[in-house]
């Protein structure tokens, strides 16, 4: 095979290379992957594309190039191609890049080889890119008209030959995945990235799905509900991940047969009439299985109200705070706490857990006290019984000890405990994840002002250390941006830290802080802090984030001329306040 050519920048920054690593260490040994055997000269060039690919171009133009190279080299190879261990990655990583005639002629070569490829180890995971592919190109009314058709013909042929030999695919390890993708193509479930943020569903544009799309949904549901194995599928993990993805695709497509499915789960393996009475002291056998549980933790995501209250009823109600003290299963109450959309329903879950905190921080599970916080919030409920009761598991309530809680808090560990960190470096001090997030929480309270009055009693040293802190950082956003903590506060606030803006302007995390004080300043404090920026600026300004800091409240314009400073000020204002205009 001949090289492609790309014109790369070397500047990018480079992957992790384990793979490519295990890749030429197997090649010196004389074994040219796993899977298909490729020749040495065609393994060893599919390497160098991974390591070109991982370098990055110079243009788009020049990832085109390359990757159409590439695909020329594979012309009547695909198959064997794409079972190796090296070129299925190659082929997988490229094909999102690839133009309409390779897309094309994919989809014609796997059209024709669907049985073994599907439960393949390798060419299973180009199959599954192809189908998401396609779907997606389908519903794109910008794009060729045939190429369309082709690329929805292929989604129903894959889709309908797994549906036929679902018993054949479902409990495959890698089949199954396939029977996955499918469902989420066809209902455009976005495939989940765990490196990035977890998109929320309202904020999506919704899609309408052809009925050829939905039918084959349907369909499989209805084949599933009449499997006599259908108890047995929330028990593996591999049938589990199916049920999930089932559900999720279902509510996408079908109201009314989500509750069937739901309420088939509910009787069958939720709560089966078989099942002895409800105890405090007995978990229920769904929570015996972490499958299962997977299972569970999605009917809770997707249920609507009536089957919600079912869900809780048989399987939480009177057990919340074993569950919520049990290792395996305190992330199902996270979740049932999450997805309660009825006030009086919470109210309820909120009153079995409450004299209970000091028991759930005990043992770790600090995620339900940010999951309460979220819900209370959200449904306008409990807030001050809430404060009242996480003060108290943190052994804050008496008055002299309020001014601590905050550090309480952010570590998620008693008052006698969290004395003894008094001496730490809070800028570098690992804080709990869930109780600064929790804290960010108690600022949209209605009633903030136990947790304002805080952080305004704090030594402005210990601010500096909490605001500098890669979790803490996040709690000045929080602060300056609640609409219930007022304008006054918010100045407090900035003119607390003053004296400190230097070193918070200078740190990674602190120069966040900082900029949400310097928004939220008013002119006359602003005026404050570049004045006390501008005082011998040097190390501080010359730093990393400094310099991004200096630039953005332009110190350089500031210390030339203050009044043109303020002019540009207020044109910078203006043209906010006219943009924000434009976008309401």
């Amino acid at each position: 095979m001949s090289e492609a050519a790309p014109t790369l920048d070397k500047s990018k920054r480079k992957r992790k290379k384990s793979f490519l690593k295990n890749a030429r260490k197997y090649a010196k040994k004389g074994c040219y992957g796993r899977g298909s055997q490729l020749d040495a000269d065609t393994y060893q060039y599919f390497v160098r594309i991974m390591e070109a690919y991982r370098e990055g171009f110079d243009s788009e133009d020049d990832k085109s190039i390359f990757v159409n190279n590439v695909f020329e080299q594979t012309i009547d190879q695909e198959i064997n191609c794409c079972c190796n261990q090296v070129g299925c990655r190659v082929v997988e990583t490229l094909l999102p890049f690839a133009n309409d005639m390779v897309v094309k002629r994919y989809m014609d070569v796997f059209s024709n080889e669907l049985r073994p490829l599907c439960s393949d180890r390798f060419a299973s995971h180009v199959l599954e890119a192809l189908v998401r592919q396609a779907a997606t190109c389908s519903l794109r009314e910008n794009l060729d008209t045939e190429f369309r058709k082709k690329c929805t013909e292929f989604v129903i042929r894959v889709s309908r030959f797994l549906l036929n030999n679902l018993e054949d695919y479902l409990w495959d390890t890698y089949g199954s995945h396939v029977v996955r993708t499918c469902l989420e193509s066809l209902a455009q479930i976005p495939k989940e990235d765990k490196t990035k943020p977890k998109i929320n569903e309202q904020e999506t544009t919704e899609i309408p799905l052809p009925d050829e799309y939905t039918e084959i949904i349907k369909d499989c549901t209805d084949r599933i509900m009449h499997w006599p194995q259908f108890p047995e599928l929330c028990n593996t993990e591999t049938s589990s991940g199916f049920l999930q993805v089932l559900l999720k695709s279902v509510k996408k497509t079908d109201s009314k047969l989500l509750k069937t499915l739901l309420g088939k789960l509910i009787s069958t393996n939720f709560a089966p009439e078989s099942e002895p009475p409800a105890s405090s002291d007995v978990l229920p056998n769904i929570f015996l299985s972490k499958p299962a549980m997977m299972v569970l933790e999605t009917a809770l995501d997707v249920a609507k109200k009536k089957k919600f209250t079912q869900i809780y009823a048989k399987c939480f109600s009177s057990r919340l705070v074993k569950l919520a003290t049990t290792r395996s299963t305190n992330f199902s109450v996270q979740k049932l706490i999450l997805n309660c959309k009825e006030k009086s329903e919470f109210e309820a879950i909120f009153d079995e857990l409450g004299d209970n905190f000091s028991d759930i921080i005990k043992v770790g599970h600090t995620g339900i006290i940010w999951a309460l916080a979220q819900s209370c919030k959200r449904l306008a409920t409990k807030q001050g019984i809430f404060m009242q009761n996480l003060m108290k598991s943190l052994d804050c309530s008496a008055d002299e000890r309020q001014s601590q809680f905050i550090l309480c808090l952010c570590r998620f560990r008693d008052f006698q405990s969290s004395q003894n960190d008094t001496k730490a470096d809070l800028q570098k001090e690992k804080l709990n994840l869930q109780g600064t997030l929790t804290l960010q929480v108690l600022l949209d309270f209605n009633k903030p002002i136990k947790i304002v009055n805080g952080l305004l009693d704090m030594e402005q040293s210990e601010l500096l250390g909490l605001f500098s802190n890669t979790m803490g950082s996040h709690i000045v956003d929080s602060y300056v941006k609640s609409v219930f903590v007022g304008e006054k506060s918010r100045e407090r606030l900035v003119r607390k830290m003053k004296g400190a803006y230097q070193e918070l302007a200078s740190s990674k995390y602190g120069s966040r802080s900082f900029e949400a004080l310097w928004n939220a300043a008013n002119i006359k404090n602003k005026l404050f802090i570049l004045e006390e920026l501008a005082h011998k600026d040097g190390a501080w300004s010359n730093s990393e984030h400094g310099k991004i800091i200096a630039n953005k409240v332009n110190l350089v314009l500031f210390k030339r001329n203050k009044e043109e400073w303020k002019n540009s000020l207020n044109s910078t204002n203006k043209a906010k306040e006219l943009f924000a205009d434009i976008l309401k």
